[in-house]
Order: C-alpha cells, then structure tokens, then sequence
C-alpha cells in the first residue's frame, strides 16, 4: 500500500493530466471547513463532483443515500473520527476506495494511521506534507475503483 504526504495546499498546482470517471462523486469528510472546501475544489479540478460532510456521520448519511466512487476523510474529528468512520464504511462498503488524511500531532496520528491502512486497507497521509494535487490524482486514478451505490 501506497503512503502519500501533502505539502503544497496552493490550488494552482493541481492541474494533473489525469481521465477521471466524468463526474465522478468524491466525498469529503472534514470538520475544518476551509480544508474541506479546499480539497472540495481540488477534488473539483481533477474532475470528479465532490460531495462534503463535516462530519463522519454526515458522511455515512450521505453514503446511505447516493453513488459515491472514494472517501477522503480527516482522521481527527469529534464524536466519530476517520477510523470509526472507516470501520463503518468497510462493513457496507468493502471495496470502497478511502483515503484517511491528518494534520494532528505525529504521536498521536501515526499509530492511528497505520491501523487505517493495516485494518481498513486505506490510503493515508499527513495534510502537511508532499503534493497535494498529485496525491489526490494519483488516489482517485486507481484502477478498479467503481463507484459504490448506496447500502440497501
């Protein structure tokens, strides 16, 4: 499995040649609202229609309810944080593409982390360090990556 870092949050440098799915859906699950309308308009110029939440629950109400082909989400949030989140996601999404980001302290995110990715097969990086854009594009471009219709 492949670790991503993030570094340049400038939108400018996110213009990367990619053939997304047309419109794809991309939820982002963030309580920081200027990180998550970042990402929303990085999301936005690689192609794919992004879907927020400002919350993991939020996030699983929209899941319940419309097509969404991957998951970006922040791993620190309140009452249910990207791990929690991602538990919930796999026992109804088991092919869900997810990638898990963080800016919180190393000591306390990189055990978290790397059970993202050990247990829940996520994709995961710090939001403070690398490309963002070329992260973001190299996630989103995976094969096999099939939109997940909503839990009946």
């Amino acid at each position: 499995m492949r670790s991503y870092a993030i570094h340049n949050l400038n939108p400018q440098f996110l213009f990367i040649a990619r053939k997304p799915i047309p419109m794809s859906a991309i939820l982002i699950v963030d309580d920081n609202p200027y990180f998550r309308d970042y990402l929303c308009e990085a999301v936005r110029r690689l192609g794919y229609a992004p879907i927020m939440a400002a919350s993991a629950r939020e996030g699983l109400s929209v899941l319940a309810s419309q097509p969404v082909r991957a998951v970006i989400s922040d791993l620190l949030m309140p009452q249910m944080d990207g791990l929690e989140l991602a538990r919930a996601i796999r026992s109804r999404h088991p092919r869900m593409p997810l990638l898990i980001l963080s800016d919180g302290p190393e000591a306390i995110t990189a055990p978290c982390l790397r059970a993202a990715q050990l247990i829940y097969g996520a994709a995961v990086s710090e939001k403070s360090s690398g490309g963002l854009g070329t992260m973001l594009a190299d996630f989103l471009a995976q094969p096999g990556k099939e939109a997940c219709e909503p839990a009946a």
